[in-house]
């Protein structure tokens, strides 16, 4: 994903949210590619921004406005193949490069028993001051910084786990960025931040399509998260 992709989904909490029916779908059929396919080009057609729905199974912060306090993650979403084939149709328009039939087909694939949660963050500390907490950190935790991306609290970030109906899988994170933005401190300041997206992706081919699944995970700084939800709610 680019910068340009990432632009605006800070705000998380101030996307519509409107709601969805049906059951998961682990597999897209031909009529729910084009389905998904028409979806995301609508939304960027209407420049309405994108609706996640209730995708978004959790907001912690407003926009890049940081309360007292504010946690580290922005929101979490849950990405099912239809989801996802939605999300970069809607990207590909948006970016004046629509998706042709045949290229939605064959990323539908590439999606087949996967469950993608993307968790939204931004550094708890402020550029100027993130690569001194970085080097202190990492006398105790060793890391492994990827050298193809500029070293960050993204680093810091562990496997995730999804429990469904009695079965516990696991999957490690895909980082996006670090990408840089404006924040608004509870001072009314305002203040660089690094902010990412954190990916889980999740390989579930027995996943059972209905029943209720937990999400856990750690931040960077080792604060745990733990999301429900309920898989009949999603398709």
């Amino acid at each position: 994903m680019s910068a340009p992709r990432l632009a605006g989904l800070a705000a998380l909490a101030g996307l519509a949210l409107a709601g969805t029916v049906g059951a998961v779908s682990l597999t897209l059929a031909p009529a729910a590619v084009t389905e998904a396919l028409r979806a995301g080009e609508t939304m960027s057609i209407k420049e309405g921004g994108y609706v996640l729905g209730s995708y978004l199974l959790r907001a912690y912060n407003e926009d890049v406005i940081l309360r007292p306090n504010s946690p580290e993650i922005d929101g979490i979403v849950l990405g099912t193949p239809f989801e996802r084939l939605r999300y970069e149709a809607y990207l590909a328009r948006l970016e004046g490069n629509p998706l042709t039939a045949a290229q939605a087909t064959a990323f539908a694939r590439t999606l087949d028993h996967k469950v993608t949660v993307r968790v939204y963050s931004h550094s708890p500390f402020s550029v100027a001051d993130e690569d001194e907490q970085w080097q202190l950190a990492y006398r105790t935790d060793r890391v492994k910084a990827n050298p193809d991306r500029e070293k960050s609290y993204l680093d810091f970030f562990k496997s995730a786990t999804m429990t469904v109906a009695g079965r516990t899988y696991t999957a490690a994170p895909v980082v996006d960025g670090p990408y840089r933005d404006n924040f608004t401190l509870p001072s009314g300041e305002a203040d660089f931040r690094n902010l990412g997206v954190v990916n889980y992706t999740f390989d579930l081919p027995t996943m059972p399509v209905s029943g209720t699944f937990t999400l856990a995970f750690k931040d960077s700084r080792g604060v745990p998260y733990t999301v429900s939800g309920e898989l009949s709610k999603y398709r």
